[in-house]
């Protein structure tokens, strides 16, 4: 029996985030071979000029080729923006008949769409809704009870890294981010600045774009600057050795679907402190995976990096878990038999 052959449209390849980064690690299953699987990238970051050229440009290729494929699994947000954007595409799924996958990378923020009438529209015409965690598949049942097509839950897959002894790592607080008020980065400030005499020999190491200026700024009223590293955006041999030589990894966001950054963090073995934010809830265990502080909370948080910083042996056995964790439940074979399934069902 032929397998069926699906295309995947998202982000595309060359862009930065949570979605594009999901959909490389799925290139690398076995799966992405067996269904022939085709990426066409939709989005991308840039000047307007280029967004509309890949606009178009996956237009016209699927003009061409979603004749040749049975399943359109789509990975998108609720925004109006990228629904409007893959809407073209969607249309000519339903016009050649193709089953439908909604792969829907947010948490939290679904109960704002509620209303989104776009959005709705989609779901109810599309064949099965993948949630990137069971909270969230569980409260989106409660927030769309209109909506009646089969849900399921995709744990986003890890890829393995090299992580390094525990013991070589420097004394450095780590955050990876694209810059803005989402992602928690003042509250991080302001804790750092609460510990910063305390513990004269930590570092903190903010990875990423965005609001960097805004930030710098931040750290010089606070007078932390002296001990607080803004890289900007960097990837590569660059990312992968602060990652490696990060003692404690911490994510302040608000609002996330299923966070990739923090399965790399267990990855590498970095002990990691965090908000329980997007699918988070499903998966912690306190002191085990992670040290969980509220949402905006800086006092907190500055407890949280202080119990961690003044107990060596927790930092140990919070980065032996996590390397075992992350390979146990997120692993590529795992979620590639998940994927198989649901492809196989659909």
């Amino acid at each position: 029996m032929r397998k069926k052959k699906v295309m995947m449209v998202g982000s595309a390849e060359k862009s930065n985030g949570g979605v594009a980064s999901a959909i490389k690690v799925m290139k690398k299953m076995t799966c992405w071979n067996e269904y022939s699987c085709y990426w066409l990238g939709t989005q991308i970051q840039g000047n307007y000029l280029l967004k509309l050229r890949y606009c178009i440009t996956a237009y016209v290729i699927a003009l061409f080729k979603i004749w040749k494929y049975d399943i359109i699994h789509f990975h998108t947000v609720p925004g109006k923006i990228c629904l409007i954007i893959q809407m073209p595409i969607f249309l000519l799924a339903l016009l050649g008949n193709k089953k439908i996958i909604m792969h829907i990378h947010v948490g939290n923020q679904l109960a704002d769409h509620t209303h989104n009438s776009l959005f709705i529209w989609c779901l109810k015409h599309c064949n099965l809704i993948i949630l990137l965690a069971k909270t969230w598949e569980k409260k989106f049942k409660e927030w769309f009870p209109m909506i009646t097509i089969p849900t399921t839950t995709l744990y986003n897959a890890y890829e393995p890294v090299e992580s390094i002894s525990y013991q070589n790592r420097d004394k450095t607080i780590l955050l990876a981010a694209h810059l803005n008020e989402n992602k928690g980065y003042s509250i991080l400030l302001k804790a750092f600045q609460r510990i910063y005499y305390n513990f004269p020999d930590w570092k903190l190491i903010i990875l990423g774009d965005g609001e960097v200026e805004k930030a710098q700024k931040m750290a010089d009223e606070l007078k932390i600057s002296d001990r607080t590293t803004f890289t900007g955006y960097i990837t590569g041999k660059d990312k992968i050795q602060y990652f490696q030589k990060a003692s404690i990894y911490c994510m302040c966001s608000y609002q996330e679907g299923f966070p990739m950054v923090i399965l790399e963090a267990w990855g590498y073995g970095i002990p990691v402190i965090s908000t329980p934010v997007g699918g988070l809830p499903d998966v912690i265990k306190e002191k085990k995976n992670v040290c969980i502080f509220e949402f905006g909370n800086d006092i907190m948080l500055a407890e949280k990096l202080t119990d961690l910083i003044t107990s060596p042996e927790l930092r140990q056995n919070m980065s032996e878990y996590s390397i075992s964790f992350v390979n146990k439940i997120f692993s590529i074979e795992k979620i590639n038999d998940e994927l198989d399934s649901i492809y196989s069902k659909l």
